[in-house]
């Protein structure tokens, strides 16, 4: 099916400059003007594509972007899929929902970092709120496209339409975008300190840098231990071996969603294969296991233990849920919206972090969960990190590319770290907060 409409395609088919629409067309497809990623830890300001995936390999392609232009039509790829099917976000951001957009009918955005928004049109039912902040795979809607249905525009027949528009306004390519900006190349992961101002240095070893899609960090005694998640397998690496990057045996580890924890001298290590929260520890020669928690997207996990009992915290349908191994890990829906989550323990008071629209809140256990605004906004993507030290309790999230702190001792001010990334973790040694960035 197609989408049935001509030159009025998807209520945005403004012409943007003086020069020929289609030529500009055909140039954008080719890939002019793509914005390449880089390292993005340095001193100068460099502004990197967001992070974007392609949700809906699974389903066939009906009609494709030069289809599209081929009618005259600012661009788009459609996705045949039965009415009602979940479409999770393509990449973090906020939702602005377009009821009835024209030809385009129920159309959903999610405005990106830099600028970038995707959206998709003939929706039969919007799920968020404007304004809401997700997390790559979040259900931001249900697909339509059924003629003459609700929500449909001028579709003739179930289907998705994706496309995506630059920070210039102009409508571009997902395929194309994906293809020059990869959402799993691996970054060089950064670690700053506190007592050295939050000065970025590399974290290298003898193997060369150590690399990664997302990262956890724990302590083992003095050791400092990293894990990145590298092409779908997850490494370890220890600052006592230089920074040596190990494969720890773990594949199949999807998105940006990455934890670690040590109860009882065991390392423990959780990440989402196929929608399920995994577990992998170092006694049982790291070997995956699905704990049963499903339903998770892939950009946001948490854990900590407590008494003993390990607790995961992890975004479901744009909630937090709580599972436990005392419970046999049973999924609990904490009533939290949220499209990144964070935890820590204060005493026996287990509390977590959230972002939700770009603001930061705090829920503890011994409030029933209330969710209290910390005062902390700007907060972008699934990159949220949380830590105690010397009873003051630190959140660090990004904003803008730069990785920003605020404690509790000062009223949660949002403070710019100077570290720059896009993915944060953070741990406490002997008094000393650190950062890590990729």
């Amino acid at each position: 099916m197609t989408d049935g409409y001509e030159r009025s395609c998807c209520g945005d088919d403004t012409p943007t400059s003086a020069v020929g629409r289609r030529t500009m067309l055909r140039a954008v497809v080719l890939g002019a003007g793509a914005i390449s990623t880089g390292g993005l830890l340095v001193p100068q300001a460099a502004q990197a594509a967001p992070a974007i995936y392609n949700p809906f390999s699974a389903y066939p392609i009906t009609d494709t972007w030069e289809g599209h232009l081929r009618r005259g039509s600012l661009g788009g790829i459609d996705f045949g899929m039965g009415v009602g099917t979940a479409l999770p976000a393509c990449g973090a951001g906020t939702i602005q929902n377009i009821p009835n957009n024209g030809s385009g009918g129920h159309t959903v955005t999610i405005q990106h970092a830099d600028g970038y928004r995707s959206q998709y049109l003939h929706l039969s039912q919007f799920l968020l709120a404007n304004g809401t902040s997700v997390g790559a795979g979040t259900i931001v809607g249900r697909s339509g496209g059924a003629a003459g249905a609700p929500g449909s525009g001028s579709s003739t027949g179930p289907h998705l339409h994706w496309h995506m528009i630059d920070p210039a306004g102009t409508r571009i390519s997902p395929l194309v975008f994906i293809q020059q900006n990869p959402a799993d190349q691996p970054r060089q992961v950064f670690e700053a300190a506190s007592n050295a101002g939050w000065r970025a240095l590399p974290v290298s070893g003898s193997a060369g840098a150590v690399t990664g899609t997302a990262t956890a960090a724990i302590t083992v005694g003095s050791t400092k231990i990293l894990y990145t998640l590298n092409g779908g397998r997850i490494h370890e690496a220890a600052s006592n071996a230089g920074w040596t990057n190990l494969w720890t045996g773990i594949h199949g580890a999807q998105g940006t969603a990455l934890a670690a924890i040590t109860l009882d001298g065991v390392k423990l290590v959780y990440n989402v294969v196929d929608g399920y929260v995994h577990e992998a520890a170092s006694n049982n020669s790291w070997r995956n296991l699905n704990t049963g928690i499903g339903g998770a997207s892939s950009s946001s996990i948490s854990v900590i233990a407590l008494n003993g009992v390990k607790y995961i915290y992890s975004i479901v349908g744009g909630y937090v849920h709580e599972a436990h191994s005392a419970n046999a890990w049973r999924n609990l829906n904490t009533g939290i919206p949220a499209s990144a989550v964070a935890a820590i323990t204060v005493g026996s008071t287990k509390i977590l972090y959230t972002v939700n629209g770009g603001r930061i809140y705090e829920a503890a256990s011994n409030a029933g969960w209330a969710n209290l605004w910390t005062g902390v906004y700007g907060a972008q993507g699934t990159s949220l990190a949380a830590l105690t030290v010397n009873g003051v309790k630190h959140i660090y999230n990004v904003v803008d590319g730069w990785v920003h702190e605020a404690a509790s001792n000062n009223g949660w001010r949002n403070l710019n770290s100077g570290v720059r990334g896009t993915r944060a973790t953070a741990l406490g040694l002997d008094g000393v907060k650190l950062l890590y960035a990729a």
